[in-house]
């Protein structure tokens, strides 16, 4: 999921991480609308498309005060 998300920014492509785990009235759902074959299962889905707007540049929130070190 992790990839498929890196290449679609790579991609100049929004996209998100829906997960629908463990909810299995969801998972049953996204089965039934994507025809899934008996004995597989979505856990997950990634909407994708081309933004209408330029994406905001993410704010650099890394704060090394909150870093601990367990030695």
């Amino acid at each position: 999921m992790e990839n498929l998300l890196l290449e679609a920014d790579a991609l100049g492509l929004g996209a998100v991480w829906l997960g629908i785990a463990p909810r299995t009235e969801r998972m049953a759902a996204v089965g039934e609308v994507l025809h899934l074959p008996e004995g597989e299962t979505a856990f997950a889905l990634i909407p994708c498309g081309y933004p209408a707007a330029a994406p905001r540049v993410q704010e650099d929130r890394f704060d090394r005060s909150r870093v601990r070190y367990v030695k």
